[in-house]
C-alpha cells in the first residue's frame, strides 16, 4: 500500500469513528490513528530530505553526457542509483514503445532479456498504461499490476512488475522518451513519492538531451527512425509559414515583407523551428519540408 492511500484510509476510518457515539474507547483509537498519520507524514519528509543528495548527484551525471548514446546508456543506470531494483529508458516512435537501454540489480541478463523482449515488434502504447503519459506529459503510477490488462504483454513476463512509475522525457518541445522504474529498493514498492521523483529526474533528462542535440549536430542521427516524425506538430501556425518561406528561399527579410513582421521577429522564427525539426540550419529546414510534403 502506498503511503497516500494509508493516509487516506487512516483519515476515513478517523472519520467514521469520530460519527459514532462518545464512549467505548473511540477516542483513544482515534488519538492512535492521528499518532499514525504524523508518523507517516514524518517519514515521508524525512525520506524527501535524505534521498535529494543522492537525486543531485545522479542528475549531475545524467547531465555530463557528451552524445546521444551516451546519454542513453547512462539514463537506467543513474535512474536505478536513486534506489530502484530495475529501470528501463524507450524513445517513443509513430506512438510505439521502442526499448532502448536497462539497468537491473540483478544483473545484465535481465536487462538483456527486457530489452529483447520489447520488440520488435514494439507496442502500440495507445493500447497501454503508457498512452496517458505521452498524451498528457504526466508521469505515472501504477499499483495494478497483477490485474491490469493495460501492461506491456512482453516485456511484463520478464520483470514481473507488480507497481511501477513511469515519466515522459520532454525534449524538442514534444515528448521523445519515457522512463519507467520498479521497486524502491528501501520500501519495497512504488508510490506517490516515486512517481514524483522520476518525473523530476526525467525533466532533467530533457535538459540533458535537448542540450546534446544544441551542442552536437551529428548527435541528431543518433535518434532512432520515427521518433522525429511528428516535428510539424509542434510548430505554432507562424512557425510553419516562416519555414514554407524559407523553403522556397527567402530570405529572412524578405520573409518579415511578406509575414508583415520584423526581421528580428523572423530570426527568432527561424531560431525556434531549426530546434524543433531537429536540423542545424536553413537548407536542412528546407530538405526537410520538402520531403514531408511530398
Amino acid at each position: 500500500m502506498s503511503t497516500e492511500s494509508a493516509l487516506d484510509m487512516i483519515d476515513a476510518v478517523a472519520r467514521a469513528l469520530s460519527e459514532l457515539p462518545a464512549g467505548n474507547g473511540h477516542e483513544d483509537n482515534i488519538s492512535l490513528l492521528r499518532a499514525a498519520r504524523t508518523e507517516l507524514h514524518t517519514m515521508r519528509l524525512a525520506r524527501g530530505r535524505s534521498v535529494m543528495t543522492t537525486v543531485a548527484r545522479q542528475i549531475a551525471n545524467v547531465r555530463s553526457a557528451r552524445t546521444v548514446d551516451d546519454l542513453v546508456s547512462a539514463i537506467p543506470v543513474e535512474t536505478t542509483g536513486l534506489g530502484y531494483e530495475r529501470s528501463m529508458f524507450s524513445w517513443i516512435s509513430d506512438e510505439r514503445w521502442v526499448p532502448q537501454s536497462s539497468h537491473t540489480m540483478s544483473g545484465p541478463r535481465e536487462s538483456q532479456e527486457m530489452l529483447a523482449a520489447g520488440g520488435p515488434p514494439y507496442a502500440r502504447i495507445r493500447e497501454l498504461n503508457e498512452v496517458d503519459l505521452v498524451r498528457k506529459r504526466q508521469a505515472i503510477l501504477v499499483v495494478d499490476g497483477g490485474s491490469n490488462g493495460r501492461m506491456h504483454p512482453t516485456i511484463t513476463p520478464i520483470s514481473r512488475s507488480v507497481t511501477y512509475i513511469a515519466a515522459p522525457v520532454v525534449a524538442r518541445e514534444r515528448v521523445m522518451g519515457m522512463l519507467h522504474a520498479d521497486r524502491n529498493i528501501d520500501t519495497g514498492l512504488t508510490d506517490e513519492f516515486d512517481r514524483d521523483l522520476l518525473n523530476l529526474f526525467c525533466q532533467n533528462i530533457g535538459i540533458a538531451l535537448d542540450r546534446v542535440l544544441d551542442h552536437d549536430d551529428s548527435t541528431v542521427g543518433a535518434l532512432p527512425a520515427g521518433s522525429d516524425a511528428h516535428w510539424i506538430e509542434a510548430l505554432t501556425e507562424r512557425e510553419r509559414d516562416v519555414l514554407r518561406l524559407l523553403a522556397n528561399g527567402l530570405t529572412n527579410a524578405q520573409i518579415g515583407a511578406r509575414l508583415y513582421i520584423s526581421e528580428e521577429t523572423t530570426k527568432t522564427h527561424v531560431k525556434k523551428l531549426l530546434r524543433k525539426m531537429g536540423v542545424s540550419n536553413r537548407s536542412q529546414a528546407g530538405a526537410k519540408y520538402h520531403r514531408h510534403n511530398t
